[in-house]
């Protein structure tokens, strides 16, 4: 008696367990790792109906408008040292960028993202630092304030990158040679997954914490 009463326990088990990872499967929704691309391809899912459906699509209070690229520019100095606003740097470095790229937005036609970013480098001083550009994943050694023009016209307005966000077809052109610059500037891959975590305190104490 207690041999078969096990044995149907263990039965019910089984078939308990298969029913579960039955309905399980019905759910359960394969994402792909390009979902939410601004430039959908025919390789790659949008969100999925369910998703977005719970999804608020308002705009939350001082949120971040939508861009195509996010161009970081590294700098030395401790976040917490940083004013309010990252134009206010000392050397006028990324306000003098900011003020190309808002001069060029109607040329390049689509938003660029300018942010500081805390590297350790060589390269970083009032008048010299190095670029990180994403999607691209791409990383721009020793950009002189004197070069920031002739880059920014190969990079967004002639759309020179490695990715080509300016087809026609609404794809990602992905080229695999990476552009050259003249005077010193060495270009090169990222490789990996970047992670970029807000530390500017002065602007939001939340961060970084």
């Amino acid at each position: 008696m207690f041999f078969r009463s096990k044995f149907n326990l263990l039965n019910l088990t089984e078939n308990f367990l298969r029913q579960w990872k039955c309905n399980l499967s019905s759910v359960t929704t394969r994402f792909d790792s390009c979902t939410g691309c601004e430039i959908p391809c025919t390789k790659h899912v949008s969100y999925p109906m369910e998703i977005l459906q719970k999804i608020d699509q308002s705009s939350m209070n001082n949120s971040v408008e939508k861009y195509r690229r996010h161009l970081c520019i590294a700098q030395s100095i401790s976040p917490s040292q940083w004013p309010k606003d990252v134009k206010d740097l000392p050397g006028g470095y990324i306000k003098e960028l900011d003020r190309i790229l808002k001069a060029k937005q109607d040329t390049i036609g689509y938003s660029v993202k300018l942010t500081s970013v805390f590297i350790e480098s060589k390269n970083s001083t009032e008048q010299t630092s190095d670029w990180y550009l994403f999607p691209d994943q791409l990383k721009l050694n020793n950009v002189n304030v004197t070069q920031m023009e002739q880059v920014i016209d190969k990079l967004f307005v002639k759309d020179r990158s490695i990715i080509q966000i300016k087809e026609k077809t609404k794809t990602i052109a992905n080229h695999h040679t990476l552009p050259v610059f003249n005077e010193g500037i060495q270009c090169e891959r990222l490789n990996g997954v970047w992670i970029l975590v807000c530390c500017h305190s002065q602007r939001d104490q939340r961060c970084g914490k």
